[in-house]
C-alpha cells in the first residue's frame, strides 16, 4: 500500500511571548524603555513595469533618519521577489522580546480579495489570480512581527494600488487595512480605496517627505509624528491624499523625545540635540550579547550574555536573553535551565513559562510543556501564544480535540495568522475532517500565497478524497515553491501512481531518495512503481532498502 506523507507536522513553536502593551501610569508618561531598536526600510523603484522615482531615496533617507534616533537599520532597494522575501524573514528573526521594530516599504502595492501585497521588482503576472503568487503578503510580515515578543511594531507602507502602475504606488485603488494585535501600529501613504504620490518632481514620495519632517521634530508621540504628517500631506496634495493609520497601542512612544534643556538666547551655548528614545540601561557586556543576538550571531550571544550573568547573577534578563540564544543554536535544554532559574526569582514570569514551554516542545517533551503554557493562560487568558504553543503539545500527545480547540481560539482572535490556520488544517487531517481541513488549508494559502507545505497538505487531502487532478495540481504548485523537499516529491508520486502513471511516478519517487536517501516510505513507494514498470529485481532491492529503514 502506498503512503501519502503529511508533508510537514505542525508548525513549531513560538520562541518568545507577547511583551507589547506599553501601559499608561497615572501622570506623565515617560518614553517606552525598549531592549533594542531594530529596523528595515525596503524601497522597490526599478520595475520592469512601470518603474517609480523616490523609493529608494525614501528608503535611505528613512534608514538615515531611523539610524539617527538610534535604531539598528538594514536596507533593501530593488529586492526581486527572493530578495524580499529572505530580507523580511531575516528582519523578523532579528526581532526580540522588548524591542521596538520599524518596517518601512515604499514601492508598488497590490489589494486582492481583501489582502495586501508587496511587489518585488521582478513581478510579471498579469491578472489578480497570478498576482498574488508573485507577490509578498504583508500579514506574513504581520504575523511574524507580532510572534516576536516585540513591546512595540510599527509598520510603515508608503504603497497603495493603482492598475498598470502608471505613476502613483499602487495598483487598482488602495491597500485593504490589516488586521493587528496589541502593541501594533500601521501607517498608510493614503486612506483605503486612493493612490499615493510618488511626487516625481521632488526628492521624496509626498508621504515620505513630511514624515522625515516630522520624524525630525522633538517631543511628539507615535500619533503625533503620524497625525502632523496627514496633516502636511493632506494640505499639499490639495485635499486629494490623506494618510491613515490604525493602531492597538496602549501609552505612549517617542520617536524623539523632548529636550529638558534651558532656552537658547543669542550668547548661550546652542542646547544639546534632542536625545533619543530611551533604551533600557545595561551593562556593556549585556549591551554586547543584544547586538550579536539581533545581529544573528546566536553562539556570541551566548557567550556575551554569560559574562553579564557572571558580572550581575541577578540579571534575570540576561538570563532571558541567553536562553533565547541558547534556544536559537539548538540548545534547549540550556534554555530550560535558564528559564527555570528566572521562573525560581519569578514563577509568574510569563516570558520564561513561554520560552520555557516552547523549549519542551522543540525536545518533543509534550506533557511538561502544557503546565507552563496552562499557567500563562490562568494569568493572561488573551495570550494568543500560548494558546498556539499549547495546541502543539496537545497534538503531540494525540490529544488532537484539544489542540483543535485552541487553535479555534488563535484563528477567531488572529484571523490572519496563515501559520495557525495551517496547523488546525493539519488538526482537522489528523481527526479525519478531511473537509474541514481542506477549508483551513485554502484559508492558510490565501492568507499566503507562497505557502508551500499548506499546498502540499491540501493536495494530500484532496489526493485521500480521490480528487486526483486537483492533487496533483496543488503538489505541483508546492514543488515550484520548495524543489528542495523530498516528502512532496514522494506524496506527488503516490498521486501519479493512482492516476496510473508509475513512469513520471518513479521520477519522483527518484528525486525524493536523491533528495533524503534515508526516506524509507519513499523506497517503498519506488518498489512499487518499479513493480508496476515490469522491474522485479529493482522492487526487490528498494524493498529490502525499505526494511532496513524501518519501512514495510
Amino acid at each position: 500500500m502506498r503512503r501519502i506523507l503529511l508533508i510537514l507536522a505542525i508548525l513549531g513553536a513560538a520562541a518568545s511571548a507577547q511583551e507589547r502593551s506599553l501601559i499608561q501610569q497615572g501622570g506623565a508618561v515617560p518614553p517606552v524603555q525598549a531592549r533594542s531598536l531594530v529596523a528595515l526600510a525596503v524601497g522597490n523603484a526599478g520595475y520592469r513595469m512601470s518603474p517609480l522615482t523616490n523609493p529608494v531615496n525614501d528608503a535611505q533617507a528613512i534608514s538615515g533618519a531611523l539610524r539617527d534616533l538610534g535604531f539598528s537599520v538594514e536596507t533593501i532597494v530593488d529586492a526581486d521577489y527572493r530578495q524580499l522575501g529572505t530580507g523580511i524573514d531575516r528582519f523578523v528573526h532579528r526581532v526580540r522580546r522588548g524591542d521596538v521594530a520599524v518596517f518601512y516599504y515604499a514601492g508598488h502595492g497590490i489589494q486582492i480579495e481583501g489582502e495586501n501585497f508587496l511587489v518585488p521588482t521582478d513581478f510579471d503576472a498579469r491578472d489578480e489570480s497570478s498576482a498574488k503568487y508573485a507577490a509578498y503578503p504583508a500579514d506574513r510580515l504581520l504575523e511574524g512581527m507580532e510572534r516576536s515578543g516585540a513591546k512595540l511594531n510599527i509598520i510603515i507602507l508608503d504603497a497603495c494600488r493603482n492598475n498598470p502602475f502608471r505613476g502613483s504606488r499602487a495598483m487598482s485603488g488602495g491597500l485593504a487595512p490589516m488586521g493587528s494585535g496589541a502593541g501594533t501600529f500601521v501607517a498608510f501613504a493614503t486612506s483605503p480605496g486612493k493612490t499615493a504620490s510618488d511626487n516625481s518632481k521632488g526628492a521624496n514620495g509626498l508621504f515620505t517627505q513630511y514624515l522625515l519632517e516630522s520624524l525630525r521634530q522633538p517631543g511628539l508621540t507615535l500619533d503625533e509624528v503620524f497625525n502632523r504628517t496627514r496633516e502636511l500631506v493632506y494640505t499639499a496634495s490639495k485635499q486629494s491624499q490623506i494618510p491613515w493609520t490604525q493602531t492597538n497601542v496602549i501609552g505612549k512612544f517617542y520617536f524623539r523625545p523632548a529636550a529638558n534643556a534651558p532656552t537658547v538666547t543669542a550668547s548661550s551655548r546652542p542646547s544639546p540635540a534632542p536625545p533619543k528614545p530611551a533604551l533600557i540601561a545595561a551593562n556593556r557586556a549585556y549591551r554586547e550579547g543584544v547586538t550579536e543576538s539581533r545581529g544573528g550571531n546566536a553562539a556570541n550571544a551566548v557567550e556575551a550574555f554569560t559574562k553579564a550573568i557572571q558580572e550581575n547573577p541577578e540579571d534575570m534578563e540576561a538570563y532571558h536573553e541567553r536562553a533565547m540564544s541558547f534556544a536559537a543554536v539548538g540548545q534547549f535544554q540550556r534554555a530550560i535551565d535558564d528559564f527555570t532559574r528566572i521562573l525560581q526569582r519569578n514563577p509568574s514570569d510569563t516570558n520564561a513559562l513561554i520560552g520555557r514551554g516552547a523549549s519542551y516542545i522543540r525536545f518533543n517533551d509534550y506533557a511538561r510543556a502544557i503546565p507552563d503554557l496552562d499557567r500563562v493562560i490562568q494569568r493572561e487568558p488573551d495570550n494568543d501564544i500560548a494558546y498556539f504553543d499549547r495546541a502543539i503539545a496537545h497534538a503531540g500527545l494525540d490529544q488532537n480535540q484539544k489542540a483543535l480547540d485552541d487553535y479555534t481560539r488563535v484563528t477567531a482572535h488572529r484571523p490572519k495568522w496563515s501559520s495557525a490556520w495551517y496547523n488546525r488544517g493539519i488538526t482537522h487531517a489528523a481527526l479525519g475532517d478531511l473537509k474541514n481541513a481542506l477549508d483551513d488549508y485554502s484559508v492558510a494559502i490565501r492568507l499566503r500565497p507562497d505557502y508551500a507545505a499548506a499546498y502540499a497538505n491540501r493536495g494530500v487531502a484532496y489526493a485521500e478524497l480521490g480528487k486526483l487532478p486537483e492533487a496533483r495540481a496543488d503538489l505541483d504548485q508546492a514543488i515550484r515553491l520548495e524543489p528542495a523537499d523530498a516528502a512532496m516529491f514522494n506524496s506527488r508520486g503516490v498521486v501519479l501512481m493512482q492516476m496510473k502513471n508509475p513512469s513520471q511516478a518513479l521520477e519522483d519517487f527518484n528525486e525524493a531518495i536523491r533528495l533524503n536517501s534515508l526516506l524509507g516510505v519513499a523506497y517503498s513507494n519506488r518498489a512499487d512503481a518499479r513493480l508496476a514498470l515490469g522491474d522485479r529485481a529493482g522492487a526487490q532491492a528498494d524493498q529490502k532498502r525499505a526494511r532496513e529503514l524501518g519501512g514495510r
